[in-house]
């Protein structure tokens, strides 16, 4: 089940950071070879692997699959390694997945983890995926050791993040979470020490329709990324989208609306990020969203919307950004040839 539910959401347009930024603390410990003796495996081996591949899409920022891999607890709740058991441990079963593989882990379009790197996974795992102990408490053949004797270690960058949004004080009702997915939709925390959610109804996009937005209303100060992409919303929903008061990123492209959305997805101040490409929406429902200040991204391509509407647009949100989509360049004139007597 676990490993479905990854599958699954790795199908995820990847979510743009735009409310969260991720910076590397200045200081840094100098980097030295590993030494097995005083170093332990996870600590000075495992962990800087995982963080140079694999914690950008499954870490503080992200959790894809709903799988967090950037600290002991979130790997053990992950349930993704099985101490002593390469062959039960999912994770190991997505990394040595052939490269033009869609369920590899890392995907094709992240830096992929060497076979060495592969094989030191592996090898801890079949160790017992211990989180304490040095690399001489462990059994290391020939191979291993080579692979070791060459490591360079630093102690990785401190990560913080900066929210747009002040913190919350109290988690969501669990009620309502568990109602929202007991429905389908995937909703998660959208980063491990924040209270704000993110919700997407990838799962079940041809039957989420307007009565199941309403499940979502109870949590409105909490939702903070949405996407109900391709789903079978319409403007009988837009209330209730309209009271999401602090959703920054909104994905409404693929759907029924028309510009009656816009007229309430304009109140929602705090949106950064906005798609209603392949939707009716045209230059009158821009009208609605000149209040949105903070807005930064607007994809409006295959809509009814102009470039004379887009730059109006423009010009009441000074630095935004429109994504008309791909155009035809236009054909240049070319000079006649001479003709052949």
């Amino acid at each position: 089940m676990l490993l479905q539910k990854l599958i699954t959401a790795l199908t995820i347009t990847a979510i743009s950071a735009v409310s969260f930024m991720i910076q590397n603390a200045s200081a840094e410990d100098e980097k030295r070879k590993v030494n097995p003796e005083a170093d332990k495996a996870y600590e000075h081996v495992i962990a800087p692997i995982l963080a140079s591949r694999c914690t950008g899409c499954h870490g503080p920022n992200k959790a894809k699959g709903k799988m967090r891999l950037h600290t002991k607890d979130e790997i053990q709740k992950s349930k993704t390694i099985v101490g002593g058991k390469t062959e039960e441990s999912t994770l190991i079963e997505r990394i040595m997945l052939p490269d033009d593989d869609e369920d590899v882990m890392p995907p094709e379009d992240k830096d992929r983890l060497s076979a060495e790197q592969k094989k030191i996974i592996n090898w801890w795992i079949a160790e017992g995926a211990s989180f304490d102990k040095k690399i001489s408490e462990l059994n290391v053949p020939d191979d291993i050791g080579a692979i070791i004797a060459g490591l360079v270690y630093s102690k990785p960058g401190a990560i913080t993040k900066a929210f747009n949004l002040p913190e919350l004080a109290q988690p969501a009702d669990p009620g309502a979470v568990g109602a929202i997915d007991k429905a389908g939709v995937l909703i998660m925390q959208l980063a491990q020490d924040t209270k704000y959610l993110s919700a997407n109804a990838i799962n079940i996009a041809k039957s989420f329709n307007d009565a199941q937005v309403k499940l979502l209303v109870p949590v409105k100060s909490h939702l903070t990324w949405l996407d109900v992409s391709r789903s079978g919303i319409t403007d009988q929903s837009a209330s209730d989208v309209g009271q999401l008061s602090m959703l920054t990123k909104l994905h409404l492209e693929n759907t029924s609306i028309t510009d009656q959305m816009l007229q309430h997805v304009g109140k929602l101040s705090n949106l950064e990020y906005l798609n209603v490409y392949g939707t009716k929406v045209t230059d009158a429902g821009l009208e609605h969203l000149k209040g949105l200040k903070k807005l930064k991204k607007l994809y409006v391509w295959q809509t009814g919307i102009t470039e004379a509407g887009a730059n109006k647009l423009k010009e009441a949100i000074p630095g935004l950004d429109i994504n008309m989509g791909w155009k035809e360049p236009k054909k240049e004139d070319k000079p006649e040839e001479p003709k052949k007597e």
